[in-house]
C-alpha cells in the first residue's frame, strides 16, 4: 500500500502539472513525512548527492556542448547541406534532409521535445516552402526528433547507463542497427507519400556542387568518426569522447569554418548549462525517489509480479513497450529513462533480459511515445510551430508510426539483432 501511496502522490502532482524534478521532490518528502516519520530527513541530501555523483554523467555536458558548438559554428549547417547535394533533387528529398538534421541535432540535444521546437522551428517552414502540407511537415520533424534518440551520442542512453551500470559504448553500437533501420523506414515513408501528393523536386546539384559540399563538409563528418572511434578503439571513455568532441568541433568552427566567435561563446554556454541543468536536477532528485523505491522493496515485489503472471520473456518486453510507450507520451524520454531504470532493470533481469538490451529497447519505445497520437508531447509543439491542428499532424504521422512501431516490435522479439553488433565489438 506504502508503494502504492508514493506512486499516486507523484501520479497527481504530474496530473497537476508540476515539473517532474518537483513532483518527484515533493512525493519523496511527502511520503517520508507520513509513511516512515522514523526515518532521517538528513538522508535526502546525500542521496541527492549520490546521483549526481559519477563520471559518467559528465558526459552529459561534454555532448549538449558539443551540440551546442556545432549548431552556430557551421557545421550542421554544412551537414545539411552536403545531404541536400545528395538527394535534395529527389522526389521526397527535402523531407529526407529534414529528416537527417533533425535525427543528428536530437542526438545532441537530450530531449526531443526540446530539439522538435528548437530544429522544428527551421525545417518546418523550410519543407512548407518546397511544398510540403502543414501537417506531414510536422510529422516528417516529430517522427526524426524522436530517432535522434538513439542516434551516438545519445543523453538518454548516456542518463541510462549511468544509472543501471551498464556500458554507455555498448550501448551506442546497440543504437546502430536500430538508428539505421528507422533511419531507412522513415525515408521510403517520406518517399512514397511525396510521389502521392505529387510534391515538387529541387534542382539537381552538378557534380563540381556535390564535390565542392563534399569538401567543405569534411571537418564536419569526421566529427562522429572522433568521437565513436575513441570510444570503440578504447583510448577514450564516453566522457572523454565527449570532451574529445567538444575541442574537435570548437576547432573546427573556430579556425576552419571561421563562424564561431567568442562573441558567441557566452550563450552557448548558457544553453548548455540550461539543459544540462535540467537534467542534472531530475537525476538528483529521481536518485532520492529511487532510494524510497528500494527502502519499500516495490521493484522487487513487482520483478516478482511480473514473472509470475508473465513467464516469456518475449511477452514480457513485449508488455514492457507498450507500457513504455504509453508513459513516453506524457514524459520527456531522459526524465522518464531517470525515473523507471530502477524499476525496470530488477524485472528484466528476474527474467534474464540483457540489461544492454533493455536499455536501447527502452529509450526507442519513448522516444516513439513522444511521437504518438492522441497526446504525444511533440505533436503539439510541431502542430503549433506548422499552425495546424493536433488531428492534421496525427493523421499524416501515422504511415511513419505504423514503420516504427513495427520495427520496434520485432527488434523486441529478436535481441540479436540488437546485441550482434555490441558483442562484436567486446562489449
Amino acid at each position: 500500500m506504502t508503494g502504492v501511496a508514493l506512486v499516486s502522490i507523484f501520479a497527481v502532482l504530474l496530473a497537476g502539472r508540476i515539473p517532474i524534478a518537483f513532483a518527484l521532490g515533493i512525493s519523496t518528502l511527502a511520503f517520508l513525512l507520513v509513511f516512515e516519520p522514523n526515518v532521517n530527513l538528513g538522508t535526502l541530501p546525500q542521496k541527492m548527492f549520490a546521483g549526481a555523483d559519477s563520471f559518467t554523467l559528465t558526459a552529459i555536458p561534454f555532448f549538449v556542448l558539443a551540440g551546442e558548438i556545432m549548431s552556430r559554428g557551421g557545421i550542421s549547417k554544412r551537414l545539411v547541406g552536403f545531404a541536400h547535394t545528395l538527394v535534395g533533387h529527389r522526389r521526397g528529398g527535402m523531407g529526407i534532409v529534414e529528416l537527417v538534421a533533425s535525427a543528428f541535432f536530437a542526438s545532441f540535444s537530450g530531449s526531443s521535445i526540446a530539439n522538435s521546437a528548437g530544429t522544428g522551428s527551421i525545417t518546418i517552414p523550410a519543407m512548407r516552402r518546397s511544398g510540403y502540407p502543414k501537417g506531414m511537415a510536422a510529422a516528417v520533424e516529430t517522427s526524426s526528433s524522436s530517432l535522434g534518440a538513439i542516434i551516438p551520442p545519445s543523453i538518454p542512453m548516456v542518463v541510462y547507463g549511468g544509472i543501471a551500470g551498464v556500458s554507455i559504448g555498448g550501448l551506442f553500437v546497440g543504437g546502430y542497427v536500430p538508428a539505421l533501420a528507422f533511419g531507412i523506414g522513415l525515408a521510403i515513408v517520406i518517399r512514397r507519400v511525396s510521389i502521392r501528393l505529387g510534391l515538387p523536386v529541387e534542382v539537381r546539384s552538378t557534380a563540381r556542387e556535390r564535390l565542392q559540399s563534399a569538401r567543405e563538409s569534411l571537418p564536419a563528418l569526421l566529427l562522429p568518426v572522433v568521437i565513436m572511434g575513441g570510444i570503440l578503439s578504447g583510448m577514450v571513455t564516453p566522457t572523454e569522447a565527449g570532451a574529445l568532441g567538444v575541442v574537435y568541433a570548437f576547432v573546427v568552427s573556430f579556425f576552419v569554418y571561421r563562424e564561431l566567435t567568442l562573441k558567441d561563446m557566452p550563450q552557448v554556454l548558457i544553453n548548455t548549462a540550461i539543459t544540462t541543468g535540467v537534467v542534472m536536477l531530475v537525476m538528483t532528485i529521481a536518485n532520492a525517489f529511487g532510494w524510497i523505491l528500494a527502502f519499500e522493496q516495490i521493484p522487487t515485489q513487482l520483478a516478482t509480479l511480473f514473472t509470475a503472471n508473465i513467464t516469456q520473456s518475449w511477452l514480457l518486453m513485449l508488455v514492457i513497450v507498450v507500457l513504455l510507450m504509453i508513459i513516453g507520451m506524457v514524459l520527456d524520454t531522459v526524465a522518464a529513462i531517470i525515473v523507471l531504470t530502477p524499476v525496470l532493470v530488477p524485472i528484466a533481469s528476474t527474467a534474464g533480459i540483457d540489461p544492454l538490451f533493455l536499455g536501447v529497447i527502452v529509450t526507442i519505445a519513448l522516444s516513439l511515445g513522444v511521437a504518438t497520437p492522441p497526446v504525444g508531447v511533440c505533436l503539439f509543439v510541431t502542430a503549433r510551430i506548422a499552425e495546424t491542428t493536433i488531428e492534421d499532424v496525427s493523421r499524416a504521422i501515422m504511415p511513419f508510426l505504423a514503420v516504427l512501431i513495427g520495427l520496434l516490435a520485432l527488434m523486441a522479439l529478436a535481441p540479436d539483432v540488437i546485441l550482434f553488433l555490441p558483442r562484436l565489438f567486446g562489449f
